[in-house]
């Protein structure tokens, strides 16, 4: 099996079912996610395809965890000051949106009140609060989606060298994990794919994989930590 079909493979195993199945659920989907699924489903799927990635990354593409995810050398610490920095353009590019995209194209659906259940619930649960900001919120999410951006990512960029259709890649993955988000509104969509933006331009420059887990892990945690405590008071 040649280079080109090795990777395209890979891409219809690890990547597309899983998100196929999050559109195709959120288009028909007729109630929420309870907190309980939003607990496990991180832990299962998410751990589940970061083990397949991994797994097709070692036994298909032939390729080493450093060849394709942390390819450029760099210091740990680097990571982490770089990590808090892209939180920092997250945060930033949130309050802008919230000024202008948000304002612009009004969400018409009816609010969606999962994440506020599951805010309650872990202000009311000491335990399960150490469960949702520790493996659910850096494995099962940070990791889990920025492993499989990369990987997304690097076997697009594998299946030809070109410049310019490296470019168009990094744009394919954001519009992808946008759409995934669709229950945000149109929006939510177009505020997501912008972030994807952004950090696929720096896995593309840099080539490491930890600020990516530490500022997905941190926006998406101080966010919730912030209503977690509206909710405490």
């Amino acid at each position: 099996m040649n280079k080109t079909l090795r990777n395209i493979l890979a891409i219809s195993i690890a990547i597309l079912p899983i998100n196929i199945i999050m559109i195709w659920y959120r288009l028909g989907q007729t109630e929420n996610f309870s907190t309980t699924d939003m607990t496990v489903y991180p832990l299962l799927f998410g751990g589940g395809t970061i083990i397949l990635i991994l797994l097709l990354n070692k036994y298909l593409l032939k390729a080493s965890f450093k060849e394709t995810f942390n390819s450029k050398e760099g210091l740990w610490y680097w990571d982490v000051l770089i990590g808090i920095g892209l939180t920092v353009i997250y945060f930033a590019m949130f309050f802008l949106e919230k000024a202008t995209l948000y304002k612009w194209i009004p969400n018409p659906n009816p609010p969606n009140t999962e994440l506020i259940d599951v805010m309650i619930d872990l202000s009311n649960s000491p335990l399960l609060m150490i469960i949702w900001f520790g493996p659910v919120l850096w494995i099962g999410i940070a990791l889990f989606e920025e492993l499989s951006r990369t990987f997304l990512l690097k076997t697009l960029w594998n299946i030809n060298d070109n410049k310019d259709w490296q470019i168009i890649a990094i744009f394919l993955t954001s519009a992808l994990i946008g759409f995934v988000h669709m229950y945000q509104g149109t929006a939510g969509i177009i505020s997501i794919g912008l972030k994807s933006v952004v950090v696929s331009f720096y896995f593309y420059k840099y080539r490491r994989l930890l600020p990516l887990i530490i500022s997905h892990g941190l926006y998406d945690g101080l966010q919730f930590a912030f209503f977690v405590m509206q909710f405490q008071n």
